[in-house]
């Protein structure tokens, strides 16, 4: 087993192997962001995020773009927490045949989306390597830890704003895109991959934080949310939350629209597990219920088990 390749481990299994070497305990344990309470300050609230461009750099995306895009993906798991962002660094390796245009799109890039986020752009660090790979760091002040187990009884929320990128993303893997740029579905969900709009929390959703037990963002797509919450609680969808005019986009192109929902990915929309009390308010800031919390384990549509099928990282899962 100590000689087992990664690729046969899969994202999960290293997690939890990082995870016992360094022995973390909740709230950090299982969780998508660090918290570590600061005398005389408060409690912070810490993320790294990123990854070699390689792998996040689609051929519709410019370098500005995947500055933007890493930045916003890593503000996104706080602000999911409603934790403030306040600074973040940025870590970039590259390979010395870049062009200075390109190194520099990069940068601005990152420094666009703190200014986006309100978040200051400290400082970083600079390394010349065989692969591209970009990684922001992150961090922020939190009211309290928020970890992502719902409990039974709870009513999960989101943005009705599903879709976009995930169809997307399945016309860019069949390689399909460029016959439907003129879309305008299918022109939204680019732009929306290539830069999506930070969510930030409202004044009233951050006064009424006792009203969530769990929080996770979508930027691995709503079936790996639910995949991971349903770890801890029995999650039955009993509406889906997709864009309309994705979903006539999706029946005019033959594409079931449960795929571009669930699978997707990189939408950077919240997801919450609330006490069902709290219903009222949450319908009132423009969420909707889209599925219940029950005991037992694992992620169901109606009666019907959903699988995951996205991109985890050492066990790639084609898209599609």
């Amino acid at each position: 087993m100590r000689f087992m390749m990664l690729s046969g481990l899969g994202e999960d299994k290293l997690v939890s192997i990082m995870q016992g070497i360094i022995g973390l305990t909740p709230p950090n344990v299982d969780n998508d962001v660090s918290y570590v309470e600061l005398p005389g300050v408060g409690l912070l609230a810490l993320k790294i995020d990123g990854g070699s461009l390689s792998r996040i750099k689609t051929g519709f995306m410019s370098y500005y773009d995947v500055g933007w895009r890493v930045t916003v993906g890593t503000a996104s798991d706080l602000l999911v927490k409603l934790a403030k962002p306040i600074a973040l660094v940025a870590s970039l390796t590259l390979k010395g045949d870049h062009t200075r245009s390109e190194f520099e799109d990069l940068v601005k890039g990152i420094r666009d989306a703190a200014v986006a986020i309100g978040a200051s752009y400290i400082g970083g660090d600079l390394n010349e390597g065989s692969d591209d790979v970009l990684d922001v760091a992150m961090l922020g002040v939190a009211k309290r830890p928020i970890g992502r187990s719902p409990k039974p009884g709870d009513i999960l929320v989101t943005i009705s704003q599903f879709g976009f990128t995930g169809l997307t993303f399945k016309l860019w893997y069949s390689g399909l895109l460029e016959k439907h740029l003129n879309d305008p579905v299918v022109a939204r969900g680019v732009e929306l991959a290539r830069r999506p709009i930070p969510w930030n929390p409202s004044d009233v959703l951050m006064s009424n934080i006792d009203c969530i037990n769990a929080s996770m963002d979508s930027s691995d797509g709503l079936g790996r949310v639910l995949s991971e919450m349903g770890k801890a609680a029995r999650i039955t969808v009993y509406s889906l939350p997709i864009n309309p005019d994705v979903k006539r986009a999706c029946s005019a192109l033959n594409i079931d629209p449960e795929e571009v929902v669930f699978n997707g990915g990189e939408e950077y929309l919240p997801v919450f597990s609330i006490r069902p009390t709290c219903l009222g308010l949450f319908r009132d800031l423009g969420f909707m219920d889209f599925a219940r919390v029950e005991e037992g384990v694992g992620v169901y549509v109606g009666s019907r088990e959903l699988k995951y099928r996205g991109w985890v990282y050492f066990n790639p899962i084609p898209y599609g």
